[in-house]
């Protein structure tokens, strides 16, 4: 998790298995001195209502796209990547690009996109 990511050590939480806050405070390793927390006087009643519940969900995830345009046509390849450079900035192009941070299915959705309208 990111630093600074809110951890809830709230036991008694009907939803605290459903709750990657819970879960990340469950497993919470000495790598931080400090961790952000919800308050637990601030954690309502009624467990459904809790503003602080954050789902769990898994997402398949890419890493890197150093040999993305790799067999594209360099003339496609160049427009391909000025619209990524575009759409995600400079910084978050590179740290994809040296696999510094994963892509995530919207942005891989983005790609594919303009790749098939290159095609």
């Amino acid at each position: 998790m990111p630093y600074g990511y809110t951890h809830c050590f709230n036991t008694h939480c009907p939803k605290g298995e459903k709750c990657l806050r819970h879960l990340v405070a469950m497993h919470s390793t000495n790598q931080y001195p400090t961790l952000s927390v919800v308050n637990p006087n601030c954690i309502p009643e009624d467990a459904n209502s809790c503003p602080s519940f954050h789902p769990i969900r898994k997402i398949r995830v890419a890493w890197g796209i150093k040999h993305l345009l790799d067999n594209v046509p360099h003339k496609d390849a160049d427009s391909l990547k000025r619209m990524m450079l575009s759409h995600f900035g400079r910084g978050l192009y590179y740290r994809f690009y040296r696999e510094e941070k994963f892509i995530a299915p919207e942005q891989q959705e983005y790609i594919q996109r303009i790749s098939v309208r290159k095609e």
